[in-house]
């Protein structure tokens, strides 16, 4: 079975507008795309947005209308999607996304926790219990201190196949030099194995984490 094709963030927008349409309260139909298309270019936001309104109870008529960051960490991301009526915490990468619960219920997983830098989930609730002094999640091509494609913050390693990570060895662009070739002995990376031993081979060099002072390319956007 061939791997499934991401969609596009237009098709995305696209699929989300229609969910809204079908699902959200009448009277708010307006607010609710206006927010959708704040984030029309953040794959992060969407799939939160695409989420929620494909999982939207039938009797239940609501709608995302803020998004909070409450951390992130290596490309992953603690999202709170305020709704007309609730709130939602929400994990979400580049390639996935996974729902929480409730954010009066808090965060208990342990291994989550850690992750993100709590002790626990009262350390957790001290620390992001009132949302309204959480900042509002920024779309990550236009968060200066992350990295625009694969989501990492400043001083982490990139998500392995990031083009913006720097090769440790000519400084270059990672995916488009020839040391990764030249370093394996390989003249491509056709499977996992392959790949794997790349990985190794750089962090046995010291792969660059990410500086957004420097490497942080204007430039770069994820195109629709």
């Amino acid at each position: 079975m061939k791997p499934e094709i991401p969609k596009t963030l237009a098709e995305l927008v696209e699929e989300i507008s229609l969910l809204i349409e079908y699902g959200g309260p009448p009277e708010d139909l307006a607010l609710l795309s206006e927010v959708l298309n704040k984030y029309a270019a953040d794959r992060i936001s969407l799939q939160v947005f695409q989420h929620f309104y494909s999982y939207l109870p039938e009797a239940m008529a609501d709608g995302i209308t803020r998004i909070n960051r409450i951390a992130n960490r290596q490309g992953a991301f603690l999202l709170c999607a305020i709704t007309i009526s609730s709130s939602y915490l929400y994990l979400v990468t580049n390639e996935s996304v996974a729902l929480i619960g409730p954010q009066t219920e808090g965060l208990t997983d342990q291994e989550l926790l850690e992750f993100f830098g709590w002790r626990d989930s009262d350390h957790f609730i001290r620390e992001t219990g009132d949302q309204a002094e959480l900042p509002e999640h920024v779309p990550t091509n236009d968060s200066q201190d992350l990295c625009p494609v694969c989501g990492t913050g400043d001083g982490e390693l990139h998500t392995f196949g990031c083009p913006v990570e720097v090769c440790p060895w000519c400084e270059g662009q990672l995916t488009n030099c020839e040391c990764r070739f030249i370093k394996t002995g390989r003249d491509n990376f056709s499977c996992d194995s392959h790949l794997e031993e790349l990985l190794d081979v750089l962090e046995a060099k010291g792969r660059i984490p990410f500086a957004a002072s420097e490497h942080r390319p204007s430039f770069m956007s994820e195109g629709k």
